[in-house]
């Protein structure tokens, strides 16, 4: 498998949250507008203090975190049970494309998040069989603290963990509630995400207010639209064979209430289901990511690997065969269509819209656009009627992240955010160490054709005193054009 996510990783341009996550290692702090600062400090250490730069330095992190969590992964199954409940858990989490691709080859937040997510379950079912046992769990409670702690600087959905510690103490063990270690382990949870949360009160809470936007039930009425993606993605992701293994097993052992294991069960439903019923229940109203759900899944990953136990070993080498095999196909497709199909699948031709709707060009032609700009730029450079530009306005951060990646690191140019917070994202405080644009000062605004947006270019044209005609240089995918890169020379910077 780290086979296979090196290829990946090799084959592919970073798509657009990777180098976005990248901008974070560029400064590193307490936390940023998207998320706590944990993948920044990832991405600083395996492009070695950004000394290496290319897509396998900045994933690696990712990929190194799968094989350790595919490592507690199998320790689980076999503490859970035994060695074959573990194997068989190690080869569901393989052959899921949220655990293995979206969280194991692309560097995400959800890439470190799962080794302490993966590592708190783990320290949980040990604390439950310590309990039952009559045994300490001082010292267990004090690295779950840790686990969850730092579960929660890679991304705020490590507070389920929480959530699913008191929905069990409360409704399957009340033993829990007169344990010490426990409110040790919340605090020093609570010591290990002080900084993001002194961050947050110092920029009023401005992480919050964003993710608050986008979930708000008030917003809008029902969204059917957002309800079906939000439960298709949760079984694409998630790989249909284990997404509906998992399902029938829960079923399954909510039916068979005398079960060996009932404490441990119990224990993963409630680290898996509220996250889920929360995701599923906002989708109502608002626009989700699937992905979200990925560390929920995870946990029932265990239980289906319960179920498969009580198989005969043909039907279980089946359902994994079965699931593997269209993990690799899909795989496999993936990587043929980013790389070599002719052109692109979006239906819009025209040469400023040009691939508009096609997810696979995010992910290509991003060397070939940093040739194209370098090219135009040392023309620029050389001619003698044109002032000297250092920078590239932008109003979204994307495509303004890879083109910090691709273009901008490269050449020596920055970009510079004009426009509001909620577009701009990270880059409204990352201009704050940029050097600023001053009255009459040239400039660059560069988008992909399938990014192209006449409101924001009518904005950016509006901070100028002048503009020419867009330079519109195609990029070629199986001979064929998939998308247009459009340059912008902007004159005379009015403020």
């Amino acid at each position: 498998m780290t086979v296979v996510k090196v290829i990946i990783a090799l084959t592919i341009a970073l798509g657009n949250d990777e180098v976005y996550y990248w901008t974070y290692a560029l400064n590193l702090e307490w936390n940023y507008f998207d998320h706590p600062p944990f993948v920044a400090w990832l991405i600083r250490a395996t492009t070695v203090n950004l000394y290496i730069h290319n897509e396998l330095a900045v994933r690696l992190g990712a990929i190194v975190s799968s094989t350790i969590g595919t490592i507690i992964v199998y320790k689980t199954g076999k503490l859970l049970l035994n060695t074959r409940v573990g194997w068989f858990a190690v080869l569901l989490y393989s052959s899921s494309f949220y655990c293995s691709i979206i969280a194991g080859t692309f560097i995400l937040p959800d890439s470190p998040q799962m080794v302490f997510w993966l590592w708190s379950i783990f320290l949980l079912l040990k604390i439950t069989k310590s309990i039952h046992l009559g045994l300490p769990s001082l010292s267990l409670w004090c690295w779950f603290g840790v686990a969850t702690g730092l579960c929660m600087m890679c991304k705020i959905h490590g507070i389920y963990l929480w959530v699913a510690v008191v929905l069990f103490a409360l409704f399957s063990n009340r033993k829990l509630m007169v344990q010490k270690g426990m409110y040790v382990s919340m605090l020093i949870s609570l010591i290990i995400i002080s900084p993001f949360i002194i961050w947050n009160i110092q920029h009023h809470f401005i992480t919050y207010t964003y993710h608050s936007n986008r979930v708000s039930l008030f917003h809008t009425g029902i969204n059917p639209v957002a309800f079906v993606r939000e439960i298709s993605g949760q079984i694409f992701y998630n790989n249909p064979i284990i997404f509906f293994l998992a399902w029938i097993t829960i079923f399954s052992f909510i039916k068979t209430k005398h079960h060996l294991l009932k404490s441990e069960i119990q224990l993963l439903l409630y680290c898996a289901l509220p996250l889920i019923a929360t995701l599923i229940f906002l989708s109502i109203f608002r626009d989700t990511l699937p992905h979200w759900s990925g560390p929920a899944y995870s946990c029932l990953i265990y239980l289906s690997a319960l179920k498969l136990e009580s198989f005969t070993l043909s039907k279980v080498k089946a359902i994994i065969s079965t699931s593997m095999l269209f993990f690799l196909f899909v795989v496999c497709a993936g990587l043929i269509a980013i790389n070599f199909y002719k052109g692109t699948f979006s239906p819009r031709k025209d040469p400023m819209h040009l691939g508009t709707g096609d997810p696979t060009i995010d992910l290509y032609g991003w060397k070939e656009t940093s040739r194209i700009i370098d090219s135009i730029y040392r023309v620029d450079k050389s001619s003698k009627k044109n002032k000297a530009t250092h920078t590239m306005v932008i109003t979204k951060w994307f495509p303004a992240a890879h083109l910090d990646f691709y273009v901008c690191a490269k050449m020596g140019l920055h970009t510079y955010g004009i426009g509001e917070i909620f577009d701009l994202h990270q880059y409204y405080w990352s201009n704050q160490t940029k050097p600023k644009l001053t009255a009459g000062d040239d400039a660059y605004y560069i988008v992909p054709s399938n990014l192209y947006d006449e409101n924001s270019l009518n904005f950016i044209k509006s901070q100028f005193k002048g503009n020419k005609a867009p330079i519109i240089t195609p990029i070629f995918r199986n001979g064929v054009i998939c998308k247009n890169i459009l340059l912008f020379r902007l004159n005379g910077y009015k403020k």
